[in-house]
């Protein structure tokens, strides 16, 4: 297929899936000024990345939180050492939900989204919903403590959640091994990585995700899948990762991480209200020159 056929058959998936509703409207989420970032003769590279995109608006993401929150009790093991499905079910009744805390605090944190979503969407009260001190205090009562998130990536945000202790040296991880309370993770999405790590880290912690990305979900896995693409895609990253200008600095001292995304995860999506760190940058980073992200970080 020509370069610039490829180009126009996936605008026009794009613009079918805005008409559907799927994607919003510009310029929320701007498929054709992002590919004017890139030269004529990358153009075709940015589209077969852009076409590998999975975007989440919404109605969806909505539908991931239910779908997520409801598997609590589908009788499917949660982790290692979590309750079975009717203990969880019979522990809903003590239980407040918490966001799973950025390593920096912020209310703009996808887990405080999240919490506002679930006590719409099912309907609860707003005494149900506590900061993670309060929630905290919760625990050592030995009430049961819900933590919502939209996305695992590494499992680094919960695990800090987890195991950070406050001035008294109190835990979630200190209030498990002592009182045993239940915990329970509702995400919307995680990876299979951080999925383990959290069930090594956190055995009693019952994880209830709606999707679980395996490597074939990544950027590694898409090249594999069409080995012909590796090297001009590597060399695509490379090329433009220079003019990416991401206000995470974490994000700028590190390469790697701005070819491929927080841990070189390569991750290929994001939901309307935010974008994983761990996506690949050259979707969601600022940068100079004018640059155009496709969808911008939130």
């Amino acid at each position: 297929m020509r370069a610039d056929t490829q180009v126009n058959e996936i605008l026009s998936k794009c613009d079918i899936l805005k008409r559907a509703g799927l994607w919003p409207a510009e310029p929320k989420l701007r498929p054709r000024a992002w590919l004017k970032n890139f030269d004529d003769s990358d153009t075709h590279i940015a589209a077969f990345l852009l076409d590998k995109f999975t975007f989440y608006n919404k109605a969806l993401t909505d539908a991931l939180l239910v779908a997520a929150y409801n598997s609590i009790g589908d009788g499917m093991s949660k982790g290692p050492l979590a309750p079975c499905g009717s203990e969880l079910v019979g522990s809903i009744s003590s239980a407040v939900l918490t966001p799973v805390r950025g390593e920096e605090p912020n209310p703009t944190d996808s887990g405080y989204f999240l919490c506002r979503s679930a006590r719409q969407l099912l309907h609860l009260n707003d005494k149900f919903i506590l900061d993670s001190d309060a929630a905290l205090e919760h625990a050592y009562t030995g009430g049961t403590v819900i933590f919502i998130d939209d996305f695992v990536g590494s499992g680094d945000q919960f695990l800090s959640t987890w195991k950070k202790s406050d001035k008294n040296r109190r835990s979630f991880e200190d209030a498990q091994s002592k009182i045993g309370f239940t915990a329970i993770y509702v995400t919307l999405v995680t990876t299979d990585f951080g999925l383990d790590r959290i069930n090594i880290g956190a055995p009693h912690v019952a994880v209830c995700a709606t999707h679980v990305l395996s490597g074939k979900s990544t950027i590694s896995g898409v090249l594999d899948s069409n080995p012909n693409w590796r090297a001009p895609v590597v060399n695509f990253l490379t090329k433009y990762s220079h003019r990416l200008a991401p206000t995470e600095s974490y994000m700028v001292n590190n390469q790697e991480f701005m070819m491929f995304g927080y841990k070189k995860r390569g991750l290929m999506f994001g939901f309307e209200h935010s974008i994983p760190d761990a996506t690949l940058p050259i979707f969601w980073s600022p940068g100079l020159e004018n640059w155009e992200p496709l969808i911008e970080r939130t």
